[in-house]
C-alpha cells in the first residue's frame, strides 16, 4: 500500500497497559498513541488539505467525550492479531458510520470487512510464546476505564505512522 492517512480515537491513558507490547509487536504504529482505529486507510497524505483537517475538527466538537472499557483480549480470525475490545463498542462504530457520512469514498479498511470491529491492536504476527507473555502481563492490569476524548489525524509515509493533528471532542484544536 502507497502512504496513506487515517484516523483513530487516541487513548493515551493506555499507554502504561499496552505500550511497551505495542513497540514489540505492533511496530508500524508505533510512533501513535494507544488508539482505536476509527476510519483507515483514508485521504492520501499529499492531498489532505486544510478543509479536510477543518472538517475532522467539526465532526470532533459535535461529539462528547465518552467512557470506555477494556476487559480482554480478543483475536480476529488470523489468530497473529491480539487486540483489546472496547466495551461499549457502539460509539466508536457510530463515529466511523459519521465519518464514512463525510467521507463516503473512504470505507472502512477500504470495504474488505462487512463489519466494522473496534479494537485496541497490541500485537501483530507474535508466536504463541510471546502471546502468553504479554496477555499475561496486560490481563493482570485489566480492566481498564478511560474516556475517549480526542480524534487524530495520522499519516502512514514509507511504513511508519505518525500523528498529524489532533482534536478534541466536544471541543478545541490540540
Amino acid at each position: 500500500m502507497t502512504d496513506y492517512s487515517g484516523l483513530i480515537v487516541s487513548l493515551p491513558d493506555l499507554e502504561p497497559v499496552v505500550g511497551e507490547w505495542r513497540t514489540r509487536y505492533d511496530t508500524q504504529f508505533a510512533d501513535t498513541p494507544a488508539h482505536v482505529t476509527a476510519l483507515f486507510p483514508w485521504i492520501p497524505p499529499g492531498d489532505l488539505t486544510e478543509a479536510d483537517l477543518d472538517a475532522v475538527g467539526q465532526l470532533a466538537k459535535d461529539w462528547q467525550p465518552f467512557e470506555v472499557c477494556f476487559a480482554g483480549f480478543r483475536t480476529f480470525d488470523d489468530p497473529d492479531v491480539h487486540y483489546l475490545a472496547p466495551e461499549p463498542a457502539d460509539p466508536f462504530v457510530a463515529l466511523t458510520q459519521d465519518l464514512c457520512t463525510v467521507w463516503p469514498e473512504y470505507p472502512p479498511y477500504e470495504g474488505a470487512f462487512y463489519e466494522v470491529v473496534p479494537h485496541l491492536t497490541v500485537a501483530v504476527g507474535a508466536n504463541t510464546e510471546q502471546a502468553a507473555e504479554f496477555r499475561a502481563a496486560i490481563e493482570a492490569l485489566l480492566p481498564v476505564r478511560t474516556v475517549a476524548d480526542e480524534l487524530t489525524v495520522v499519516e502512514v509515509l514509507d511504513g511508519r505512522c505518525r500523528v498529524r493533528r489532533s482534536f478534541r471532542l466536544g471541543g478545541r484544536k490540540r
